[in-house]
């Protein structure tokens, strides 16, 4: 069983990938669901980093092909839904739990 990465994990891929190809900003003006949907791929991408994943390897382990993963791993976000999200990310992350902050 995997383990959710640490804040400080996060953190540390974070400003690798802001240097890599998986980086890409959202528009300060999106939606509550884009912002969520966008937070979700980015899992994903620690995920492979840290696992030294190719794309194909990533499919396979989701069980979806690697055209979808492709779409999450640039940030496609309008190609799914937020529990289409959650739903692949408990494949590697049995223990993921969503939490909500109103700000």
């Amino acid at each position: 069983m995997s383990k959710f990465p640490s804040s400080k994990e996060i953190k540390s891929v974070s400003k690798k990938l802001k240097k890599g190809l998986a980086s890409h900003s959202l528009a300060a003006s999106a939606s509550a669901v884009d912002r969520a949907k966008h937070k979700l791929c980015s899992y994903f991408i620690i995920y492979v980093e840290e696992n030294e994943l190719s794309q194909k390897e990533f499919a396979e382990l989701l069980g979806i092909d690697e055209a979808l993963v492709s779409k999450i791993l640039h940030y496609q976000i309008q190609s799914f839904t937020t529990d289409r999200l959650i739903r692949y990310l408990s494949t590697i992350y049995p223990d993921f739990e969503v939490e909500f902050k109103v700000a």
